[in-house]
């Protein structure tokens, strides 16, 4: 055992004091007077010193006690105990350099790969180093045994040569801190695991931006044996614009103008709120604003120009044009090819099917139908149809055929007639259990115990139009389900609570929806009701042909890695059909974040560097004081001595409070006085 403080071992001279005061005698306190000792003079008291200690086991608790006190005043500590980096001294480090969008401004790149060289040179042949990149993945590109053993030199060259020989390495996606620091964190616990290392350091080199994504280092536990050294990269030109698509106002028809509402921010420390927004290429749509630092504004776009095919919204006014453009692609109408087998229905009369479809699927904005027709349901359909609407009746092999086109991800809306055949749908479905019938009605049925958490029926899930009551079903086919519960089935509606009204069946990779009663009006009045249409529609959107706009498209989300547009073949009728692809929009949020003040809030341990060198330009003396200090730092020996100390003088304060051996106690010398004039007095 060593001492910090061995000087402190002069407090052990304090165990004279107890014993002292345990061999001097003290003038008795309490005084008894006797009527007899009255006349008596009083002799003066003499105080003499005993050369007999009394109540040893007292004066062994105060003696142990301070003796235990001054020991942990000299700190002491086990030198036999070895610190972790006298067991591994190499130290394993991770470092990461974000290569995400915001990286594009200036030369913040080459900067970075700058300090990566640096911090690479901290470290020698004996310790392991990884390098990697970032953004919303993170990719090792040098793997802790790809770098082993390679010298100083050798790691400078293979920075050069991993970033150079990719030419995506620097991206254009967003920024997850978070994920990229959590997985290299969790490489250096796991090589741990075979050869454990002195010190785990993560050196992660960034411009630190607020918009990058921290959601897990926020929530989650770091692990404190790995210790972070945050670079954090500035532009040498403060301020920046950023712009991106807030939404797309509705339209009625197709020939209706396109405007889009925008969103453009300005950084907070930004130098000038002035800013012109425009279509790019198209000076007289130019609108001149003012946006103050640290806040954000949405306008409205001008109407797309004529010659604006592919259109881009841009905004200037600041040094770093990286998220300054917005690729809007026009709005078209998709084509939806829906081919109807009428069976034995006549295709052109009045009220058939076919009347009611062509007039339901209406052009939108973003959706052209085109129907096709076949009298026989025998005659085979368009290759590129994807939606097959079977009314009347069909035979088994054509039931076949329509099941194989719903597995491979076609949508089919069956509505079986009175006269089908029972074993009609189990061929489209697929399931022998399911069997056709017809239902009895006496006056009308209607809609009862419909789905309104189905996707299908959610639209209608309101207040003010979830009333099917008015739409009455004359008559219907009763269709019997197997009793085996089918996750893949879904009875979405029942008339009267009973038989199976409106059936979603999932097959394969498509689906098929079953009406259990006709559209013509001598079977129900659900043509002919407002909910038809938009019942229609939205099983064309909760199948996947969606008649709302394309949703922005990111970087990162598609196979495209950087923005701008992106042709994607023919829409059928000719025109050239166009993907927009996007920067995402908290990219553009490139307000600084101190990383050192986030990474203290959130319990996160940061490296001492200038400790470190200076450690490394200490004597040998100095070390091994230093040495000694992390021992005894990591040991506390004081803590369990002070505890002991305090326990004993608990003891002691309990001992002392007791009456010695072969003294009688205050109370029985109270009862012997009260009994002592009434007993005879003894010779």
């Amino acid at each position: 055992m060593s001492f910090l403080f061995p000087l402190y071992l002069l407090g052990a001279a304090a165990l004279a004091v107890p014993i002292l005061l345990h061999l001097r005698k003290r003038p008795p306190k309490e005084h008894i007077p006797f009527s007899s000792h009255m006349f008596l003079e009083k002799t003066p008291e003499r105080l003499t010193r005993r050369t007999r200690l009394e109540r040893w086991l007292l004066l062994a608790l105060r003696c142990l006690a301070l003796l235990l006190l001054a020991f942990a005043f000299t700190r002491p500590f086990f030198r036999s105990l070895t610190l972790p980096n006298e067991v591994a001294a190499k130290t394993r480090a991770v470092i990461l350099v974000d290569r995400s969008a915001s990286m594009q401004r200036e030369d913040l790149w080459q900067r970075a790969l700058a300090e990566a060289k640096k911090y690479v040179t901290r470290y020698s042949a004996t310790d392991e180093v990884a390098f990697g990149v970032f953004d919303e993945e993170t990719e090792m590109l040098a793997d802790l045994p790809a770098w082993a053993a390679l010298g100083k030199n050798a790691r400078i060259s293979g920075i050069d040569d991993l970033t150079g020989e990719k030419t995506d390495a620097l991206s254009w996606k967003g920024t997850d801190v978070g994920k990229a620091m959590t997985e290299a964190a969790d490489l250096l616990l796991a090589a741990d695991a075979d050869n454990p290392a002195g010190r785990r350091e993560l050196v992660v080199i960034s411009d630190f931006q607020e918009g990058a994504q921290t959601d897990r280092l926020r929530s989650g536990a770091w692990p404190e044996e790995v210790e972070v050294i945050p670079v954090a990269l500035t532009v040498k030109t403060p301020g920046n614009l950023s712009a991106n698509l807030a939404a797309t106002p509705p339209r009625a028809n197709v020939e209706e103008a396109e405007v889009y509402r925008v969103r453009i921010r300005n950084s907070a420390d930004s130098e000038s709120a002035n800013a012109v927004f425009s279509w790019k290429g198209f000076p007289d749509t130019a609108v001149s604003t003012t946006i103050a630092p640290g806040t954000s504004r949405i306008l409205t776009s001008t109407p797309r120009p004529e010659n604006a095919t592919r259109g881009i919204l841009a905004v200037e006014g600041d040094s770093h044009p990286f998220d300054n453009e917005i690729y809007v692609s026009p709005v078209r109408a998709r084509p939806l090819r829906v081919h109807l087998l009428a069976g034995n229905n006549p295709v052109e009369s009045a009220g058939s099917p076919l009347f009611y479809l062509r007039r339901a699927l209406q052009p939108t904005p973003t959706l052209n139908p085109i129907v096709s027709v076949a009298a026989n349901a025998t005659e085979p359909w368009p290759e590129e149809t994807e939606v097959i609407v079977a009314a009347g009746e069909w035979p088994t092999e054509t039931g076949e055929k329509l099941n194989q086109f719903a597995e491979a991800g076609g949508l089919v809306i069956a509505i079986p007639s009175r006269n089908a055949d029972p074993t009609a749908l189990a061929s489209v479905i697929g399931h022998e259990g399911w069997e056709l019938g017809e239902a009895d009605v006496e006056d009308y049925a209607l809609l009862a115990d419909l789905d309104f958490e189905h996707p299908v029926l959610a639209p209608f899930a309101r207040a003010k139009i979830r009333d099917f009551t008015g739409i009455r079903f004359w008559k219907h086919r009763a269709l019997t389900l197997p009793e085996a519960d089918d996750e893949s089935t879904r009875v979405l509606a029942t008339f009267d609570g009973e038989l199976p009204a409106l059936v979603e069946q999932r097959t394969g990779q498509g689906t098929v929806f079953v009406f259990l009663s006709g559209w013509e009006p001598a079977d129900s009045q659900l043509a002919l009701s407002s909910k038809f249409v938009p019942l229609l529609f939205s099983i064309l959107e909760h199948t996947g042909f969606s008649i709302r706009s394309a949703a922005t498209l990111y970087v990162g989300e598609t196979e495209h890695t950087r923005p701008g547009f992106y042709e994607t073949g023919e829409t059928g009728d000719g025109a050239e059909s166009l993907v927009a692809v996007n920067l995402h929009p908290t990219e553009g949020n490139t307000n600084p974040l101190d990383p050192f003040a986030s990474f203290r809030e959130w319990n996160i341990p940061l490296s001492d560097e200038n400790a470190e060198a200076e450690k490394s330009n200490l004597t040998a003396t100095q070390l091994e004081r230093l040495e000694s200090e992390e021992k005894e730092k990591s040991q506390k020996l004081w803590k369990w001595l002070i505890l002991a100390a305090l326990i004993l003088l608990l003891i002691e304060t309990w001992v002392a409070g007791r009456p010695p051996a072969g003294r009688p106690s205050a109370g029985r010398s109270r009862e012997r006085q009260d009994t002592a004039p009434n007993e005879p007095a003894n010779a």
